[in-house]
């Protein structure tokens, strides 16, 4: 890895001297050469090819290449004079190996037992952790791989045939006609997605999915990009797809996600980037390198229409929406590309950089997805550390558990960081690198995205207490989101044609047992929880009293909806009565789902307890937890606690940032403070 470090620096240095990317030129009618594959010559009219003449400069550029220690040149050469009497094959062709040293692949013995998880899991037998448990023997890393790097073992078969099936999909499919050059070469051409082993993958999902379109093919409407691109989307989303983000970390998978639709977000966006490459629609990879709350990055579709505009999606979702409705706290957002982003390898030069900014393979699209909100972020040089001097590259640090991760980057001038094109809503923090890691230079800060101000996060004299009942933001937990809307019931009457309610949920449950005392003086030989639409019932447990002082739950007939949704029993409504705090119901059907007693003779019920179907993020009875907050660089200790319930209680100093540690079990723990008396998670 050092040694290709080496070359890519010297590499990069080599561009900056040669390659002079503004003495670009419009393409003109009169300089298409004789034998171009193009067959309407006046259709060029539609694409804006400027940018990528092969000027004198760039012909150097390419020379560069050709004559690096690792590039074979004699495949590459194949390739360019095979398309030396096809202009604009040949400019394509050169975008591809100008840029190829900076990609590559991973190869090894070690990627069958990679892919086994993806390819069992992908039968839908088996749920991510059983699939963990059955491939222990056979554990994978990275590091049993070998790098392989595209520009000395490319073939040149495999990039002629992708090079003409991709010129093939964009000249015969009417939407072609508005998709420029420049995003051609970005977003449908290139023969790689990520860093899988290469292969032929293109006519195969191409005769797959090609003939879905016929239907559209004819119609005005599909000059469109975005046309075509929902059409695919709706065939796409039919089939069941699995996710889970547990299975090691390891390469792309390749062309196979597409027959497997297992993984996590990053495989579902890849599965949609082949299929909507291969016939031709401009598509890639939208991400956050972290979640603005969350602990992990996030990977989602996007496509340009006729006009350039970004619609995106998050698979299996089939609705395209317009780049600005993502909601997700987000900080910044790049767009993985093919092509090296020359503005930020200039801007880089001479600099230590951080290995997350130094292969600058991405465009910032923030600015897209932010609109209105986007905007500089600027921090004044009085929240720094004073090692911090004029000239120092500063980066912008998201959380990760207890952890931070750069998003962004810029150069500390004299008094103030500028941090271009950010979104706000997140927590953040300020840090350098020294080259074998990050060193924090600030306290954290929280950062608001519609003032654009920020408000640092630090210990005050003054001391306060809090109670915790959470480690991880309820709003990412399922279950938790569905209750609302949920009714519980009291009824004489077995089909509960005549029901009071006893509790309406009006709001998230935010601790694991929730007490409620109904108002209501009668007795009830039927009770029941009756989950909203769109809820599939979910609910973990409910027990219900005859007194406010009764710890011992009144027995029953279980009674309910029967069927859950995995078709197996497994779910089924008698799991609400297992004692299983995490386990639960989850109906076979989205709405009309409930479950209950029948106690054989009408019983007052002056109490009841529930607990909401949860990912076990809750205060964990009998598990360790450790409170940390920040200060001086570093998380400091508040102390350990045995949990004697479903709650802690700590004395915090004012106004710091938080984190909430289960030394016992689990690994989702995130950021937070206190607001408003309440844990507010980032």
């Amino acid at each position: 890895m050092l040694f290709f470090d080496r070359i890519l620096a010297s590499l990069i240095l080599f561009f900056l001297k040669l390659c002079k990317v503004n003495q670009c030129r419009k393409y003109d009618y009169n300089e298409v050469e004789t034998g171009s594959s193009w067959d309407d010559v006046a259709n060029l009219g539609n694409y804006d090819v400027g940018h990528h003449i092969l000027s004198n400069s760039r012909r150097e550029c390419l020379e560069e290449v050709l004559s690096l220690p690792l590039a074979n040149k004699e495949e590459l050469q194949k390739v360019l004079d095979h398309y030396k009497d096809d202009s604009l094959k040949y400019q394509a062709v050169c975008f591809l190996i100008r840029n190829m040293p900076f990609h590559a692949g991973y190869e090894g013995n070690a990627l069958k037992y990679y892919y086994q998880y993806f390819d069992i899991y992908a039968q839908g037998k088996l749920g991510p952790h059983e699939v963990i448990d059955s491939l222990k023997e056979n554990s994978f890393s990275v590091s049993q791989l070998k790098r392989i790097e595209d520009i000395a073992n490319i073939d040149s078969s495999l990039l002629v045939q992708n090079v003409d099936w991709a010129f093939k999909v964009w000249r015969e499919q009417p939407w072609g006609k508005n998709v420029s050059f420049d995003n051609f070469c970005e977003f449908v051409l290139p023969y790689r997605l990520g860093d899988e082993p290469l292969g032929f993958w293109r006519e195969d999902i191409y005769k797959r999915y090609n003939p879905i379109l016929d239907s559209i093919r004819l119609l005005p409407q599909a000059q469109d990009p975005l046309v075509a691109a929902k059409v695919l989307m709706d065939s796409l989303v039919v089939e069941q797809s699995h996710f889970t983000g547990l299975f090691p970390a390891g390469p792309h998978l390749g062309p196979s996600v597409v027959s497997w639709r297992a993984g996590s977000c990053r495989e579902f966006a890849d599965l949609v980037v082949y299929v909507m490459r291969a016939l031709g629609i401009p598509c890639g990879t939208d991400y956050m390198a972290m979640r603005g709350d969350n602990n992990v990055p996030h990977f989602w579709n996007f496509t340009l229409d006729k006009d350039g505009k970004t619609y995106i999606t998050e698979f299996p979702d089939p609705n395209w929406k317009r780049a600005v409705s993502m909601y997700n706290p987000k900080a910044k957002v790049y767009r993985n590309t093919y092509g090296l982003n020359w503005k930020d390898v200039k801007r880089q030069q001479g600099k230590m950089m951080h290995p997350a900014f130094r292969k600058p393979l991405y465009q910032d699209v923030t600015a897209v997805y932010a609109d209105s909100l986007n905007r500089d972020l600027v921090v004044s040089s009085d929240i720094l550390c004073k090692e911090v001097h004029k000239g120092d590259i500063v980066y912008f640090c998201l959380s990760t558990r207890m952890d931070w991760v750069p998003i962004a980057w810029t150069v500390f001038e004299e008094d103030s960081l500028r941090f271009q094109d950010t979104e706000g809503s997140v927590i953040g923090c300020l840090a350098t690198w020294n080259g074998k890691r990050l060193v924090m230079q600030s306290e954290p800060f929280t950062y608001d995205k519609m003032s654009g101000t920020i408000a640092l996060l630090t210990p005050q004299s003054e001391k306060e207490d809090i109670t915790l009942y959470f480690k991880f933001p309820l709003f990412c937990d399922l279950g938790i989101l569905r209750m609302p809307g949920g009714v519980f019931e009291g009824s004489n009457d077995s089909q509960f044609r005549s029901a009071d309610t006893l509790y309406y949920v009006k709001q998230w449950p935010f601790r694991l047992n929730n007490t409620i005392f109904p108002e209501k003086e009668k007795s009830y030989r039927y009770v029941r929880y009756k989950g909203p639409k769109g809820s599939y019932c979910n609910i973990a447990e409910m027990a219900f009293f005859e007194d406010t002082s009764d710890t011992l739950a009144l027995k029953g007939r279980i009674i309910g909806t029967p069927g859950c949704f995995q078709k197996d029993g497994s779910h089924d409504y008698y799991k609400v009565y297992d004692g299983n705090p995490y386990t639960y119901m989850d109906y076979k059907t989205p709405d009309e789902g409930w479950v209950g007693l029948d106690f054989g003779i009408p019983r007052r019920i002056k109490k009841f307890t529930y607990i909401p179907r949860n990912s076990d993020n809750f205060i964990h009875k009998g598990d360790v937890y450790e409170l940390f907050y920040w200060h001086d660089k570093k998380w400091n200790s508040l102390g350990r606690q045995v949990a004697k319930a479903d709650s802690l209680n700590y004395v915090i100093p004012k106004g710091v940032a938080l984190f909430l540690k289960n030394h016992t079990e689990g690994k989702d723990e995130r950021i937070f403070k206190k607001t408003d008396g309440r844990q507010q998670f980032w």
